[in-house]
């Protein structure tokens, strides 16, 4: 049974392609593509220097890190997610607190 955090993570992945339509979230969505395409074309040119032996190799280990690599984003923004939830409740908290010495 998913908790209410990952069926949110769901949701907004789903319903957002994983960005956001604001300006600064597709100005860093910019910067991580051109991180990722130049990760790849280290990957490719790594590669192609490589047996093929050791190429293969290669791939299972970089198909192990994809495998690996949602699950660190979804775990990422549980962990956000909650952060921003106890810094909420921390907030409403030393609001109350305050309002009673009033």
């Amino acid at each position: 049974m998913k908790s209410v955090i990952q069926k949110l993570y769901d949701v907004y992945m789903n319903e957002n392609g994983g960005t956001d339509s604001k300006m600064v979230t597709k100005i860093a969505g910019n910067l991580c593509k051109e991180k990722k395409e130049a990760a790849y074309q280290c990957y490719r040119e790594l590669r192609d220097k490589l047996s093929e032996d050791l190429a293969g190799e290669l791939d299972l280990l970089m198909d192990k890190q994809l495998e690996i690599y949602p699950q660190e984003l979804e775990e990422s923004f549980a962990v956000g997610f909650k952060t921003g939830a106890r810094l909420m409740c921390e907030i409403l908290s030393e609001e109350a607190d305050d309002g009673k010495d009033r």
